[in-house]
């Protein structure tokens, strides 16, 4: 059956609704059978740029082995063999969004995956980013811009980047968060990633978060930034945000999100 939901066009079964939302940034569609069969599309806000990797996709979908690759509306996915069935995986850069199709019982997922349109709708939502205590944030920061799926703040060679929250989960280590941050910096403009370190710490709100250190280049010139992942357990979302500049960045700016309240 053909719909259209939070901008992504789809055709499941016509199976009995186990859950639906229908927001354009963080949303869902998830039908199941009375014989164990299930057919579902996850979307989320995740302004990386490129194709998504392999940990990456691992990461949206927890305990599973690729199994293969497959074009879903242009977009290269990577496809999974789940403990219960399979899934497909991919990045869409028209909307800034992840999706994940996920199958279990008498569909596969790359047959479901191939009838999805991910950009059917242009996608206009910002996603649910962090808004800016300036208690903690101090003097003299001001509004950057806002992107799909991030807003900015700048002060005098500063720059400080909010990243929407997601549904799937964060990096819960130093080791996950050295894999995870390159994709993250490259989010916020810069290139040539470089880590220094990284640690588990008390992010924003009290959350307990990991806070990365590295090195990289805007625009040719050498910047140093810190990157923080949390998950805010109020609203059940992983969030990140990065700030960095040509001296060093103040790490204390990272903790001036505020995620719930």
């Amino acid at each position: 059956m053909l719909q259209t939901v939070g901008g992504v066009e789809m055709a499941l079964p016509a199976w009995k609704e186990h859950g639906k939302s229908v927001e354009t940034e963080n949303g869902y569609v998830d039908k199941q059978d009375a014989r164990g069969n299930r057919a579902a599309v996850f979307w989320d806000m995740d302004p990386r740029p490129g194709p998504i990797s392999s940990d990456e996709a691992r990461v949206a979908l927890g305990n599973a082995e690729e199994i293969g690759a497959q074009q879903i509306a242009g977009h290269p996915a990577r496809i999974f063999r789940t403990m219960r069935g399979s899934a497909a995986v991919w990045r869409c850069d028209k909307t800034a969004r992840i999706l994940r199709v996920i199958s279990q019982g008498s569909i596969d997922a790359s047959d479901l995956a191939a009838h999805v349109r991910c950009h059917a709708v242009a996608a206009t939502g910002n996603g649910e980013v962090p808004t800016a205590a300036s208690t903690v944030l101090g003097a003299g920061w001001t509004f950057g811009n806002r992107s799909k799926g991030s807003i900015s703040w700048m002060r005098d060679d500063a720059v400080l980047t909010y990243f929407a929250g997601s549904t799937l989960p964060g990096p819960r280590d130093a080791d996950a968060a050295r894999v995870a941050a390159p994709a993250w910096v490259a989010a916020a403009g810069l290139s040539d990633a470089v880590l220094t370190g990284a640690a588990s710490t008390i992010g924003p709100q009290g959350h307990p978060a990991v806070l990365v250190h590295g090195a990289g280049t805007l625009q040719g010139r050498a910047v140093r930034w810190s990157l923080i992942f949390w998950r805010c357990l109020q609203r059940q979302k992983t969030f990140a945000a990065i700030v960095f500049s040509q001296t060093a960045p103040e790490d204390s700016a990272l903790l001036s999100a505020r995620c719930h309240g």
